[in-house]
């Protein structure tokens, strides 16, 4: 099922019907007016709005497309092509990791059609090759696997491991990493552990980005966000590929956020917002955990449970503090949908969420029966939350993001194995 939804969503984008970054973010950042051509290194000589591994990714598939053209298609679609070819590997092997941890947590027998939650999705369809973060999801679930299979007499058996599964996790897309919280906070037991799992991240984060600075330090030309080139000259370090990244994302607009109804798109205080809000939910979060460590015993499934629990509510927490929360971080959510029971029980009110979140893309940026000869009326995109359909649909996913974060995570969450009593 999993492979005809995936061949599914490459006829629909591949045809041009549903909008996909993955094409106009690489035209935007490795193509010229007239040709794309591949001018020089990603963070080097070109900035682009992620994080390396998904820059260089992006830098792969279009070598490749030049290198290894499909017979009879422009370049475009050759780099497309192969960008769908190899993002069908972190897709497979994401499903392998999760049915992996629906056994170690426990769930395997009454909950294993949760699977659903993630492959029977429009997210699936639509969003998954929309963007790469399940580039990043990939790692992240892959690390959350390996931290649990360590979760035993010796601790610290995986930590370094799977701190490092998470730190090229935040090297592919950095909301992607969040879970990392609740492994730290929940899941090591000492010192050492917490040491080791920290180390991991830092070690993989190192080798990712030392390289990129050491590089940047000599004197060449950089094509900046605004596309305007300029030349650095002998600098070390020169660390504009980390300053670049984090200024670009704290000056973009709110988006999908649901501070669009009480704030201008732009407005300063929505970075205020955003940490302050996070800050406070992680608190929430931190102190319920720890009540319910406290009134219960832990054997080793509920262990798990409680990291897998606290690494989805952390998620969600940052998901809706976040003034930018696009349809296809529904993507990183839809792992935590297929664990958690809570999170599970109401699947029409999971479909009427992923329903509304395709939405915004499909109707408000794609022309989804465009094959058919069926055009419909593109509506207003933009501005007022009260004048476009499409904004109020992305703050109404915002606030139930926020729905399944206050009210079924930590309301409702009275038991370890992250169910209601």
């Amino acid at each position: 099922m999993a492979a005809l939804f995936f061949l599914l969503g490459i006829w629909e984008h591949a045809n041009g019907n549903i909008y996909s970054d993955i094409v106009a973010v690489y035209r935007d950042r490795f193509c010229s007016a007239t040709t794309c051509v591949i001018g020089g290194l990603p963070y080097i000589n070109n900035f682009v709005e992620y994080p390396p591994l998904t820059g260089f990714f992006m830098y792969a598939m279009g070598m490749l497309g030049h290198l290894l053209p499909y017979p009879g298609r422009d370049f475009i679609v050759s780099y497309y092509f192969y960008s769908t070819l190899f993002l069908l590997i972190p897709t497979f092997l994401l499903i392998s990791n999760l049915l992996k941890i629906i056994g170690l947590i426990g769930i395997g027998g009454k909950y294993r059609r949760s699977l659903i939650y993630l492959v029977a999705t429009p997210s699936f369809i639509f969003m998954l090759l929309l963007n790469w973060y399940v580039i990043g999801i990939f790692f992240a679930v892959w690390g959350l696997r390996k931290f649990l299979e360590g979760n035993d007499s010796n601790g610290t058996r995986n930590r370094i491991s799977s701190g490092a599964l998470l730190g090229l996790s935040a090297a592919s897309n950095l909301i992607t990493a969040v879970p990392a919280l609740g492994m730290l906070i929940f899941g090591t037991v000492s010192w050492k552990e917490r040491a080791s799992f920290v180390f991991g991240i830092v070690v993989a984060l190192l080798v990712i980005y030392v390289p990129l600075i050491v590089l940047n330090s000599f004197p060449h030309s950089y094509m900046n966000a605004q596309h305007v080139v300029v030349q650095f000259d002998f600098q070390f370090p020169n660390l504009n590929v980390i300053s670049d990244f984090l200024q670009y994302q704290q000056n973009w607009y709110v988006e999908g956020s649901w501070m669009l109804v009480f704030f201008s798109s732009t407005n300063p205080i929505r970075n205020y917002i955003f940490a302050g809000l996070f800050i406070g939910l992680s608190v929430a979060i931190v102190l319920k955990g720890l009540k319910l460590r406290k009134n219960q015993v832990l054997i080793q499934p509920d262990r798990a449970n409680l990291v897998v629990m606290t690494s989805s509510l952390f998620t969600f927490a940052f998901l809706f503090s976040s003034y930018v929360c696009t349809p296809q971080m529904n993507l990183i959510l839809l792992p935590f949908f297929v664990l958690i029971p809570l999170m599970t029980r109401n699947y029409p009110e999971f479909l009427a969420f992923e329903i509304v979140n395709s939405l915004v893309i499909v109707w408000g940026f794609s022309a989804p029966l465009a094959f058919l000869g069926i055009n419909i009326p593109t509506p207003n995109q933009f501005g007022s939350v009260w004048t476009s359909p499409i904004q109020f649909l992305a703050v109404l996913r915002s606030f139930w993001i926020g729905k399944f974060l206050i009210y079924d995570g930590l309301f409702k969450w009275k038991s370890i194995r992250g169910e209601s009593i």
